[in-house]
């Protein structure tokens, strides 16, 4: 069934299926998506069928034994809101809260960056963690099982796992922040809950550059891409993500960052490459 139209060229769940495996994915993989849905094209079919073909080509090409994980983040503590794990609508594309709401899948107890998990390991990535970024979480948990992280439709966004490299790093720009209130679980009851988040230092040039992370996964040859319909989609190993980010990190603390003015060497040339 043809299900997305993109430069006068239709397209099946066959071809994304086959542009899957061209870029490694396979049977048994632990793959964690990040979606921009709308770069691809122009869908021919209604919303249900078209986002339910990209969720059905996710899970056959990972099979039985592999696990879908997908970010539904919804920052509610950080607004002061409930966290709903049920209700919670995810504020991070329109296939992740379709799939957060998909049979068989659990979500974490996270109230501020949650995730929606499907298969064989299901039960790896939902265990409490007192940081958002620290031991136990999804991203932790990514790295030790070799999983993959998928950019799907974009190369600059969804990056978040580099503020668990930041965490581990323990970069002078960021620090812990507590924060607090109440998630709702599955069964309605109602648990108060704390949770640490290592963030941003306002009062200095603390924002980070997406292009000199992908220079140091470019680098490590931990940035494969594949075209498909109108945009593009990555596959990085996320241990490798992890060690190599690390590295520089050691050399530079502040090396990530958009402004490197007195702030010693960069980890990489300037220029990017996709």
């Amino acid at each position: 069934m043809e299900f997305l139209r993109a430069n006068n060229i239709n397209y099946t769940k066959k071809d994304l299926i086959l542009t899957l495996e061209k870029l490694g994915i396979q049977k048994g993989d632990i793959i964690c998506i990040y979606t921009e849905l709308f770069n691809f094209g122009i869908p021919l079919i209604p919303k249900k069928d078209h986002l339910s073909i990209y969720i059905e080509a996710f899970l056959e090409v990972i099979g039985k034994n592999g696990t879908l994980i997908m970010p539904t983040f919804t920052y509610s503590f950080c607004k002061n809101q409930i966290y709903d794990k049920f209700h919670s609508k995810c504020k991070v594309g329109i296939l992740n809260e379709f799939f957060r709401l998909w049979g068989g899948v659990k979500r974490t107890n996270d109230p501020i960056f949650s995730f929606a998990i499907k298969g064989k390991n299901q039960e790896l990535f939902l265990k409490d963690t007192k940081s958002c970024f620290g031991q136990n979480c999804v991203y932790d948990m990514l790295s030790k099982t070799n999983g993959k992280i998928i950019l799907f439709g974009s190369k600059i966004n969804g990056y978040t796992f580099t503020h668990f490299i930041e965490e581990k790093a323990q970069v002078p720009y960021r620090y812990f922040k507590e924060f607090q209130g109440k998630i709702v679980l599955e069964n309605g009851i109602n648990k108060n809950k704390k949770i640490n988040y290592y963030v941003r230092d306002l009062n200095m040039d603390s924002d980070l550059d997406v292009y000199k992370q992908i220079q140091i996964l470019q680098q490590d040859n931990n940035f494969k891409i594949e075209n498909f319909a109108n945009s593009s989609i990555v596959n990085i190993n996320a241990n490798r993500y992890l060690n190599a980010t690390l590295k520089a990190l050691e050399k530079d603390a502040y090396c990530l960052l958009t402004d490197l003015k007195n702030k010693g060497k960069s980890c990489s040339p300037t220029s990017t490459t996709f």
